[in-house]
């Protein structure tokens, strides 16, 4: 048996924080995965994720200016698109876990539950300890369809080498969509089925639209209202059936992919043991990232039930649960976050949809446009680029800004920093912003 002041749940962004603030306080600590340590963003998500899709937006430039600079074919070398981000994530686990074993951490690795309140057991090893932190993340949605089985994650995306003629994904969110645009551009016929009537269901009706036919130009087969029924194998190949305005339609495809979302990952931590309260979104928590059952645990990331599960709000959550194990009362403070899937083009968005805005009751003007024609993206002799911006009528603040083009994930941050910093939209107009660049179009929306 083994007693911490602070045992950890998770080795990812808000885990490892926890970690070094609760060891730089003196305090004797331990920390737990059941996998490779370093989380799912690092190894299974958003980097590897980014830097294969280098080569997808490197191939995107060479083919819009072929003819206009540029010269010859280019293709994507998958195999080699592997090897690139596999470069970065192969030493992630024994670099992190010999960086806390070397600031002091006890490191253990298995699959365990809370047998109560103070007591988490794991193959032969008991520990107990003060205060536990829940930092274990999110795991693929489950699909309880027949066949299910048979389908995909998003991490086994990543351990793909090689790629099939035909892929489906079932789910046209930010994972479904992300995919798609990578596997389109390297040659593979893409098909999602997605159960709403809009892409990228979180972000604006507009700029998703947008999307949805820059997806179709590139020849992604989109199913708007579809419900995937069931999987069955032929063989190596699968039948995918679903349904669509009342018919029962099949497609046959080399691998079926499940990006339905994300669901916290706590289902075999038996937290009902130790009185922690959990619902859907994950542990429920108070203003201090703590149980609001049981006050000596805490959750902190992407299994807090507290916000959109983004990896900056890991390590802002992360160190303010940290400073509330210390002893202090440190409440999380309410901020505005921009948000963006990292298509080609981009869809990023902050704030208020127009939707959302009208249900409100806000009274507001909007500022929309489609602007492919303007310098930026005629430089780049790009496709899709459109905006809308919501403005309080009274007031003149931003109510939420919604962008699709090439580099939308940038000029978004313009929004969060005045969205965040009470700065109108006729004062961001006015600032001075160098030229000619993304920003600067602002000054023209």
């Amino acid at each position: 048996m083994k007693h911490y002041d602070v045992f950890i749940l998770g080795t990812g962004t808000a885990g490892k924080l926890v970690a070094h603030r609760c060891i730089d306080a003196g305090l004797k600590v331990g920390i737990i995965d059941t996998r490779a340590y370093g989380g799912t963003c690092s190894q299974r998500g958003c980097d590897p994720k980014k830097l294969m899709l280098a080569s997808s937006e490197a191939l995107e430039s060479a083919r819009n200016m072929k003819g206009d600079g540029l010269a010859g074919e280019v293709s994507i070398d998958w195999r080699e698109v592997y090897n690139y981000a596999r470069r970065y994530t192969q030493n992630i686990p024994n670099n992190t876990e010999a960086e806390l074993k070397g600031i002091g951490v006890d490191c253990y690795l298995g699959d365990g539950s809370f047998n109560d309140e103070k007591t988490f057991t794991f193959k032969e090893t008991t520990i107990t300890a003060d205060k536990f932190v829940i930092a274990t993340g999110m795991k693929p949605l489950e699909l309880r369809i027949p066949g299910a089985e048979y389908l995909l994650t998003s991490e086994q995306f990543f351990e793909l080498k090689d790629l099939p003629e035909k892929m489906i994904f079932i789910g046209g969110g930010y994972i479904g969509m992300e995919f798609s645009h990578m596997m389109a551009r390297a040659g593979v016929k893409v098909t999602v089925i997605e159960m709403t009537g809009q892409i990228l269901s979180p972000f604006e009706s507009f700029t998703a639209n947008h999307l949805e036919q820059c997806s179709r130009d590139l020849g992604i087969d989109i199913l708007l209202n579809a419900q995937a029924a069931s999987v069955e194998k032929e063989n190596d190949r699968f039948i995918v059936k679903y349904s669509l305005d009342g018919i029962l339609h099949q497609i046959t495809t080399d691998l079926v992919f499940n990006t339905a979302g994300r669901q916290p990952a706590i289902k075999n931590l038996k937290l009902e043991n130790a009185d922690v309260v959990t619902d859907k979104k994950g542990v429920v928590v108070n203003e201090f990232f703590q149980s609001t059952s049981n006050e000596n645990f805490y959750a902190c990331g992407d299994v807090s039930n507290k916000n959109l599960p983004l990896t900056p709000l890991s390590g802002l959550e992360a160190n303010i649960a940290a400073k509330n194990i210390l002893g202090g009362k440190h409440p999380f403070v309410s901020v505005i976050i921009p948000s963006v899937a990292f298509t080609i083009p981009q869809v990023a968005g902050i704030g208020l949809t127009e939707e959302q805005a009208t249900k409100a009751g806000k009274k507001f003007d909007v500022f929309s446009k489609d602007a492919s024609g303007w310098f930026n993206n005629k430089r780049i002799n790009a496709g899709c680029y459109a905006y809308k911006v919501l403005v309080d009528q009274k007031t003149g603040m931003i109510l939420g800004a919604h962008i699709i083009s090439n580099e939308a994930g940038e000029t978004i941050n313009i929004f969060a920093v005045a969205m965040n910093h009470d700065i109108t939209f006729q004062y961001l107009q006015q600032t001075i912003f160098t030229y000619p660049s993304w920003a600067n179009d602002i000054k023209s929306f």
